[in-house]
């Protein structure tokens, strides 16, 4: 997570480099699992009628509504491009109760249908013109409510793997090869991954998970969220997909193997899906040349909001907007 200073430096950037007025925004609450949850709610430019509505759905870590910036830059094209915003704290961050470490992804997915009927009750939008767009572990969670057409009737997926342990593995192997460790020492990392998931399946408690891992290891809650998620799959919900849903990788994404992903999603063809790689693009769909690695540090903030729009891969907001653009003339 970023730090205070550069909280305070993403503020001053984003007053001078973007024309979101967050004055537009609404404040909203909605109610899951007993705990209030905080948002925001941003009519299109202009007070234009909204041609439909997209609700943000976050990837792991503790994600405020705006994503600490990274959101509004996509908030500010698309609202010029007639669609409303609903994004909300995660359980636990900002304004919200609860613990989001504490949920499944199922329960993640219940998350997302209680916003989008509080959304949909309050201001009138319908599932035609109800969207979702969803980042990196909401690949665990989009497709799965994308198969409810009684609530929503479009998706759009950026950086989605579909297999946990899977994704994992990419990850264990870009991350070695960026350490610049040899094909060897790699090989060894992914043994000591896998050796690692297999103590996972015998349901270790806590105390026996830090007799395991002694170097770095996760804390109690983490530990929990890792037990009942990382044997998640979606392969199932894109089968049942009955809503058009757009799937976007970028070229050079660290954290997920976007071939692999796109080879998937386009030789299982369900007719709803659209997918496409963009070229010179990290996991967040950001420029590569200037976006590197897996982690994303204060100077990657710093720059993201220096450059706002620009920070993005060529290609990529505008393959969002004519997608969208494609479904609403349908």
């Amino acid at each position: 997570m970023i730090g205070k200073l550069a909280k305070y430096l993403l503020a001053v950037l984003l007053c001078f480099n973007t024309t979101l007025t967050m004055s537009y925004a609404e404040k909203l609450g909605f109610s899951f699992d007993g705990d209030q949850l905080n948002g925001r709610y941003l009519k299109p430019k202009k007070n234009a009628d909204a041609k439909g509505v997209l609700l943000f759905v976050h990837g792991d870590g503790a994600i405020t509504y705006d994503a600490h910036g990274y959101y509004e830059i996509l908030w500010n094209v698309l609202r010029k491009n007639g669609y409303a915003i609903f994004s909300w704290d995660k359980p636990g961050v900002g304004k919200s109760q609860g613990n989001w470490l504490n949920q499944s992804m199922e329960d993640r997915q219940r998350e997302v249908l209680s916003a989008i009927d509080f959304i949909q009750q309050k201001y009138g939008f319908t599932p035609e013109n109800t969207g979702l767009i969803g980042f990196s572990q909401a690949g665990w969670v989009v497709p799965a409510v994308a198969s409810n057409p009684e609530k929503i009737g479009f998706a759009i997926g950026i950086g989605f793997a579909t297999n946990w342990i899977d994704q994992g593995e990419y990850f264990s192997i870009r991350k070695s090869a960026l350490s610049g460790e040899s094909e060897a020492q790699t090989q060894v990392a992914v043994e000591e991954y896998h050796k690692g998931i297999k103590f996972l399946d015998g349901s270790p408690t806590y105390d026996e998970y830090l007799e395991y891992e002694v170097n770095e290891p996760m804390g109690l809650d983490r530990f929990g969220f890792v037990m009942r998620n990382y044997r998640g799959d979606s392969t199932e919900d894109y089968s049942k997909l009955q809503v058009p849903v757009l799937l976007l990788w970028g070229s050079d994404d660290q954290n997920v193997d976007a071939q692999h992903e796109y080879k998937q999603r386009t030789s299982h063809s369900n007719p709803q899906i659209t997918a496409e790689i963009i070229p010179n693009a990290s996991h967040a769909l950001l420029d590569s040349k200037h976006f590197k690695g897996q982690q994303f540090g204060t100077g990657n903030w710093v720059k993201l909001m220096w450059k706002g729009k620009n920070a993005f891969a060529e290609g990529s907001i505008d393959t969002i907007l004519d997608w969208l653009e494609g479904y609403h003339q349908d």
